[in-house]
């Protein structure tokens, strides 16, 4: 009787492969894949994460900081590439080309400052006051009127994606006692070019804006470590897979680390600061 029962388990098995094959969707005609992304069937749908609700009078504790992430670096690379706007780069850009579309088509906004107390309205041509001047020679009529050289300075080209090459973050430590955690929270942040004079800053866009939210939510970034497994600049602001260094903390003079230090010592007062962070979570157990 057994060796029936072996039997005719080994004949349903052999005869039934397909009851333990895995099906896969056959994909769209526009697909370059084997299966059809969702993001390319239902496009600009995924919604931004939802910060926990923070009581105003749950934080015994904040601090301010303002950061900069250097693209140069291997890991901040997803920020500057891919350059350019191309169908061969699978729907990514860089987050120089995302803001600068929406910004030009009114889809988020801009201000002046980390203030955000001016926006800015003619995103084309602030952007394009910071390109680089050249001196040239035009001929102008005296009080004769006889003609004489006069040099004047005149903007050339304009600003490129490929001269943003950082990236500053002001935010905000907290403790919240209602979670017994220490949290943080993006405040704004902006592209920043690097020019004979020093570092300019674009434009600042506030983070928490919803349709800047939405807009990184939507932007897809390369994942180095996973192809499948795919990421939005959303994912990356929040979840903070990003490498970085303090530039400035709140404090009493309203200045950077680099009106009071220089070369290691404001490496090491950087530093100070984020082990400051850090030892804010360690002590909140310590009672």
């Amino acid at each position: 009787m057994k060796k029936v029962k072996i039997i005719l388990l080994g004949l349903f098995l052999f005869l039934s492969p397909g009851l333990f094959a895995q099906v896969v969707d056959e994909p769209e005609d526009n697909s370059d894949g084997f299966y059809t992304k969702e993001a390319e069937v239902i496009e600009n749908n995924k919604k931004a994460f939802d910060f926990p609700y923070v009581r105003e009078a749950d934080v015994v504790w904040a601090h301010r900081v303002w950061r900069v992430i250097d693209f140069k670096e291997k890991i901040n690379q997803v920020f500057y590439y891919p350059l350019g706007i191309d169908p061969e780069n699978q729907g990514r850009m860089n987050l120089y080309n995302i803001l600068d579309i929406a910004l030009k088509e009114g889809r988020i906004r801009a201000f002046e400052n980390d203030m955000f107390t001016k926006e800015i309205t003619d995103w084309e041509g602030w952007k394009n006051s910071f390109a680089t001047n050249s001196t040239t020679t035009v001929w102008e009529e005296d009080i004769d009127g006889n003609p004489q050289p006069v040099e004047k300075s005149i903007k050339v080209g304009e600003i490129r994606e490929d001269e943003a090459l950082f990236l500053r973050i002001k935010e905000d430590w907290f403790i919240d006692r209602s979670r017994s955690v220490e949290d943080v929270r993006i405040i704004g942040f902006s592209l920043i070019i690097q020019q004979e004079k020093g570092p300019v800053a674009l434009g600042w866009i506030r983070y928490n804006d919803p349709e800047v939210r939405e807009l990184l939510a939507n932007s897809e970034v390369y994942n180095m470590d996973n192809d499948r497994a795919r990421r939005s600049y959303d994912d990356i602001f929040r979840k903070r897979i990003f490498s970085s260094y303090i530039i400035r903390e709140s404090n009493d003079y309203n200045r950077s680390i680099e009106n009071y230090s220089t070369g290691i010592d404001a490496l090491m007062e950087s530093q100070r600061i984020e082990d400051y962070l850090f030892e804010m979570e360690e002590d909140m157990w310590e009672y």
